[in-house]
Parts: structure tokens; C-alpha cells; sequence
């Protein structure tokens, strides 16, 4: 995994056609769904109930990065944690190795596949794919903080998910606009697409989760690597 500056791993788009007989099959089962369903705003209250019912949350993840600038798409995949309400982790599978951890105080950037020996320490973030809010920043106040738009449903690992996209009103928030797919089930968010403030996408997907699942501790804190340099960018 390459690393810029602090592009961290805490796009790709959905591309559907289909004729008209091919839809009419989906288009018979939407009344099954609720019909509050294609409201933005009970779809992000159905996230925050979701996110609120829970103090910790583990999960798979499979993320996609692109910049045109760099080339080919990066794709990497491993097991999310979240501890609320300040603690966050991603253990690389894919590439083997690589770490990101936030530790209540620090957030951790391990990523030996690209650059060995060194490890990148900043303060916890507040927003983007990197901090330990990933969800409660798209579900605390969106409608006071963002433009909020409905845009459509679709279907994450089989679950049915609507689609809400976030613009923001501040332009702090290290991303341009994101959309997340709620589930129409459970209301856990389960895909976050980000256009950052680079112009990179970035696209993060989730699978088997499974709220309130122990996290162990050595997961949410980290220790550098005997002989690691730590760069703390200015």
C-alpha cells in the first residue's frame, strides 16, 4: 500500500444497466421495503439508532483507492475494529502486515508493505476514513452539517441498502462529499464512498459485522517496532 502524506487506509462506481424486463422482477419487490425507506433523512436516523445501540463493532473490510495520479487503483482488505468512543483499528490482510490504529490519542500509520522501519503518528482526526468516528460523523447532526440528498437504493453483500449522499457545509472535513449505503435491515452503514479533497476516491466496504463483539485490547493500541522511526508530519 502506497502512503502520501497522511492518503491513509481507517473509488469505484456502481455501474447498473438493465432493460426493462430484466427490472421489472426488482421493481415488484420494492413495496417489501418500508416506504420511508427513500427518505435521506429517516435513513441516517435508522444509522444513528443503529451506531447508538452499540459500544463496539468489528468487522471486514475490502477498501479501493484511486488516483489517477498514481495509477491502478489500490485494493486492500482486512478486519475493521471499533471501540467507542475514541478507539479504531484496521489489520491489513491484504497488503499482510499494515496497520492503522487510533488509540484514543494517537492515530498510527504502520505500513511496512511500502515503506519499512518507519512508523507515521498524528493526532486522532476528526473526520475521514481514518478517524474512530467513521460512522457517527455521517450520523451526528447530517442535517445541520451537510447537504443531504436520497440517491437511490442498491444492495451490499446482499443486503438491501439505500443510498444517501453527504456534501459538506464546511470544507474541514477532508472530503468533498460522501455517499453511504444504509442498510434497509439493520441500519449499519456498510459501504462509504468518499471523494476527498485531493480528488482521490475512496471507497470502503463492509462485511460480517458483528456489533458489540469483544475487541481485544491489543488491537486498539500499538507499540512501534523496535528500531521504527515515528515522523510525526507538521
Amino acid at each position: 500500500m502506497r502512503v502520501s502524506g497522511w492518503r491513509l487506509a481507517v473509488g469505484g462506481w456502481w455501474r447498473l444497466t438493465r432493460c426493462l424486463a430484466a427490472a421489472l422482477p426488482v421493481l415488484s419487490l420494492l413495496p417489501l421495503l418500508p416506504l420511508h425507506a427513500q427518505d435521506a433523512p429517516a435513513a441516517l436516523a435508522r444509522a444513528e439508532r443503529a451506531y447508538a445501540s452499540v459500544s463496539s463493532l468489528r468487522a471486514e473490510f475490502g477498501q479501493t483507492i484511486s488516483n489517477p495520479m498514481l495509477g491502478d487503483p489500490e485494493v486492500s482488505s482486512g478486519t475493521l475494529y471499533l471501540l467507542k468512543p475514541d478507539r479504531f483499528a484496521m489489520r491489513f490482510a491484504t497488503p499482510a502486515g499494515d496497520r492503522i490504529v487510533a488509540d484514543g490519542t494517537w492515530l498510527w500509520a504502520y505500513t511496512p508493505s511500502s515503506v519499512k522501519n518507519q512508523v507515521l503518528r498524528q493526532p486522532v482526526p476528526t473526520s475521514g476514513a481514518a478517524t474512530p468516528n467513521l460512522f457517527a460523523q455521517f450520523v451526528d447532526r447530517p442535517l445541520e452539517r451537510y447537504d443531504v440528498t436520497y440517491a437511490g437504493r442498491d444492495t451490499v453483500a446482499g443486503d438491501p441498502v439505500d443510498l444517501v449522499t453527504l456534501v459538506p457545509k464546511q470544507r474541514d472535513l477532508g472530503f468533498r462529499r460522501a455517499t453511504v449505503a444504509i442498510s434497509a435491515r439493520t441500519g449499519w452503514i456498510r459501504r462509504v464512498a468518499l471523494i476527498e479533497d485531493s480528488g482521490q476516491r475512496r471507497t470502503l466496504v463492509l462485511t460480517a459485522l458483528a456489533p458489540n463483539a469483544e475487541v481485544p485490547k491489543a488491537e486498539v493500541t500499538f507499540t512501534p517496532p523496535k528500531g521504527a522511526k515515528i515522523v510525526t508530519p507538521q
